[in-house]
């Protein structure tokens, strides 16, 4: 292979690279079986059903069933949105020591079609689904103040989604500023809504989106840049995780 050959094969990709990131599908580092069976253990495991279509009337007539977890009984609700190509195991042992604060009830669920929902991945859904995981923290649990969490693209979710639901505050992590329908940019330029952005300054394209949210959200808001490239839960592993898992337990604890 010659070099001009070369530069082109290397550009394509990480092109290709810069793009996957872009809309989430990076690889990921899942938790062990058995941080998943602790995790497990010491939850609870719940259901709720989220829309998919409507007829003229506004009843539902197709719908989906997703799969969460709860864990701790403290009266602050956080629901955790995950990212792809995780499901909400993702989350489990950021879920763990949130609970054991004994300062908040926190979901973890799997959208649609993901980890042991039923359905298809509908990623112009990512909203709906959220929405039905506020509706049960809120309806079922009897929560009534919630922030969400969310990673990529349950970030981009989350960020829509505190536009249009009562929340305490929003935590966006590795988020994209538009994702599929979901265009998050738009929707921090308005609202009273604290919100923290997190991002990996090697995480190109999540560095990026962090800074046209944060040039765009309206006040009050805060970021927080990490050294490394890890994106979305995958900041939960390694030498900072610890300082990760902090920073937002503080965010959640001031409000």
């Amino acid at each position: 292979m010659n070099v001009s050959v070369a530069r082109v094969a290397l550009a394509a990709s990480l092109l290709l690279a810069l793009l996957a990131s872009s809309c989430g599908e990076v690889p990921t580092t899942a938790p062990t079986p058995e941080v998943v069976a602790s995790a497990e253990a010491g939850s609870t495991a719940v259901a709720f059903p989220a829309p998919n279509e409507t007829d003229a009337a506004g009843d539902d007539t197709k719908g989906v069933v997703l799969q969460g977890r709860v864990f701790g009984s403290g009266p602050v609700g956080v629901i955790l949105a995950h990212m792809r190509p995780a499901d909400q195991t993702a989350w489990f042992p950021f879920a763990t020591r949130l609970a054991a604060t004994g300062k908040f009830t926190v979901l973890t669920f799997d959208f649609r079609g993901f980890g042991k929902s039923n359905g298809e991945k509908e990623f112009d859904q990512l909203d709906t689904d959220l929405a039905a995981a506020y509706r049960y923290v809120s309806e079922q649990l009897g929560v009534r103040t919630i922030f969400l969490v969310g990673a990529s693209m349950g970030g981009t979710a989350s960020l829509v989604e505190a536009g249009r639901l009562p929340v305490a505050g929003v935590v966006s992590i590795s988020s994209p500023a538009q994702f599929e329908t979901l265009d998050a940019l738009r929707a921090v330029q308005s609202g009273v809504i604290p919100r923290l952005f997190i991002a990996s300054e090697d995480d190109v394209p999540a560095a990026r989106s962090q800074e046209q949210l944060w040039a765009n959200a309206a006040d009050p808001k805060e970021r927080q840049v990490y050294p490394g490239s890890a994106h979305g839960t995958d900041l939960f592993q390694g030498d900072q995780r610890f300082e990760v898992e902090q920073r937002i337990i503080d965010f959640l604890s001031s409000r």
